[in-house]
């Protein structure tokens, strides 16, 4: 059984879902939230069950008929996440870049990147599949620096990033690649003798 509650300062993880075929390498740094929280937030995000608004874009947890719930100034709650249905980001989307023109100044920056972004987001979930299998937890290192730690493996493993995923973080590897790009960043910053590893039994 893993000691998910020891901390030196903070955690770099690696999850596999061996359904997909893919790894995530992320990381946590204090008290706040730990790997098996981050795992249940994975898998809740995996399976849809924590899921993007269409409007703001915001995840939150589905309602119980599957809609994102109501949220102060946005009007995507109680409709369909974008995830399932791309309808209502359109329509917004569409009214968005016809007030433009009628926009100037800080405003019309504002509005213009809030229609990129949004452009982005319709068009990574217009064909979204709902992806394969669940994450599971397969090695933590407890190290100092995790976030830089977490950043230059993140380089190192760049060509195998899976863009599709529905979160980043997400490479199309074996866990044994990631976990060697993991010890090899914390070589390079002379951690690697001072972190402690925890793997799967």
């Amino acid at each position: 059984m893993v000691d998910f509650s020891y901390r030196l300062l903070g955690s770099v993880y690696i999850f596999e879902n061996p359904n997909a075929h893919r790894v995530k390498v992320g990381m946590t740094i204090g008290s706040t939230s730990t790997v098996a929280d981050r795992l249940t937030d994975v898998n809740y995000m995996w399976l849809g069950r924590k899921a993007t608004c269409q409007i703001c874009g915001g995840r939150r947890l589905v309602n119980i008929k599957g809609l994102i719930p109501q949220h102060v100034g946005c009007p995507g709650g109680n409709e369909l996440p974008l995830e399932k249905d791309v309808t209502l980001a359109e329509s917004y989307l569409e009214n968005l870049k016809n007030r433009l023109n009628e926009l100037s100044g800080s405003e019309k920056g504002s509005a213009t990147r809030i229609v990129n972004n949004l452009e982005k987001r319709i068009e990574k979930y217009r064909h979204y599949n709902q992806p394969v299998g669940e994450w599971q937890f397969r090695v933590v290192f407890y190290t100092k620096c995790a976030e830089q730690v977490e950043l230059l493996s993140h380089k190192i493993l760049e060509k195998h990033l899976d863009k599709l995923a529905p979160f980043g973080e997400v490479f199309c590897c074996s866990v044994s690649v990631a976990t060697e790009a993991v010890e090899t960043v914390l070589g390079q910053l002379g951690l690697l003798h001072s972190a402690r590893k925890e793997t799967k039994l």
